[in-house]
């Protein structure tokens, strides 16, 4: 029986989601998480469902996070790199804590879910301990991978970023819809899906499921439902709106289990092109349209991979045509991947 160690990025929700799955596999495995640390803006709350997956295995930390255009439909590139440059020495502070904790707790596995602060913390561990980076990112060096969204500089600085947290690994997982080659760093690997989500029985309904990274879209959701009075949509957010609401549109503060009862009998998913929203609704077939949030690369190249993989279709607004094309996908083979995951996992433990 091996102990383990997360490090997880905390904006967005994907990879803890990606956290609590992988638990799931090393549990069923006879292994054990011993500690759990996830970065964070200053003052960010621990979503309740991550902290009763681990209750007081977790430590928060500060990591870099995107600061958002006032209309919160896209990011700002350049000042987002620009205010963490300044705040540097706090990420420095945090990184030496990190490296102590770790060391201290000696783990045999520590896993890293593309947090840039938990890869320069994991480059100078104690030997012995085994690191593995777990991400979907890690696919921008893949010598077959390409995606030419977005500016140039935006490509580069999003493949120094990930450069820098595979060189703080000894392995790396490439999360894809997908089977496809690898490298002999880069392992591509299965998404990582809960297995509540797993075992979910899925009904096709009338009203839809949004959920964005970017709240902006709120707006676009209520031009659409006044258009279309039949338009029916249940929306995540933390967002409380001033404005006047069609009928069918119901805003739901983000809560699991709730969020998990609307997909199970929605009509489709709207949401922002991060990973793993997508990677659970594919395994029900659920009908999916993603929308990159503006100036976002890593999701821009999410979005062009669903729609490569088939799982669903990206779109640049709410509007029409994009319920028309949303449909419910054929699944066996995608259901045959994500099931490979936990044997996949178990290799790492017996080299």
């Amino acid at each position: 029986m091996a102990a383990c160690v997360f490090i997880v990025q905390g904006e967005g929700k994907g990879h803890m989601s990606q956290a609590m799955a992988l638990k799931e596999h090393l549990e069923e495995a006879g292994h054990r998480v011993e500690a759990v640390f996830l970065g964070g803006r200053p003052g960010q709350k621990v979503p309740d469902y991550f902290r009763h997956a681990f209750a007081d295995r977790i430590r928060t930390f500060e990591s870099p996070w995107f600061l958002r255009t006032p209309n919160k439909k896209g990011i700002y590139i350049g000042r987002t790199l620009l205010f963490h440059l300044f705040r540097f020495p706090v990420y420095l502070s945090e990184l030496h804590r990190i490296r102590r904790e770790i060391d201290r707790l000696c783990p045999e596995v520590v896993f890293n879910f593309y947090d840039v602060v938990g890869a320069l913390a994991l480059q100078k561990l104690s030997s012995g301990i085994r690191r593995i980076g777990i991400g979907h990112h890690f696919f921008l060096h893949l010598d077959h991978y390409r995606c030419n969204q977005g500016p140039a500089w935006h490509r580069w600085l999003l493949k120094r970023h990930t450069l820098l947290i595979l060189k703080s690994c000894d392995r790396a997982l490439a999360l894809s819809y997908q089977e496809c080659p690898g490298s002999s760093v880069v392992e591509v690997f299965p998404p990582l899906v809960r297995r509540r989500w797993r075992e979910m029985q899925y009904t096709q309904g009338r009203r839809y499921l949004a959920y964005f990274l970017n709240e902006g879209l709120l707006y676009d959701l209520v031009l659409l439902a006044r258009r279309l009075p039949e338009f029916k949509v249940d929306l995540f957010t933390s967002l409380d709106s001033d404005m006047e609401l069609p009928a069918g549109i119901v805003l739901h503060p983000y809560d699991a289990d709730t969020f998990f009862a609307c997909m199970a009998s929605c009509r489709g998913l709207i949401c922002s092109a991060g990973f793993d929203a997508a990677a659970e609704a594919a395994y029900h077939g659920v009908p999916l349209a993603v929308i990159p949030a503006r100036n976002h690369f890593e999701q821009a190249c999410n979005a062009a991979d669903i729609s490569r993989s088939g799982i669903g279709i990206a779109v640049k607004k709410i509007d029409e045509e994009m319920l028309d094309r949303m449909h419910r996908l054929e699944v066996d083979s995608y259901r045959a991947w994500v099931s490979t995951a936990g044997k996949r996992l178990l290799k790492y433990f017996e080299e």
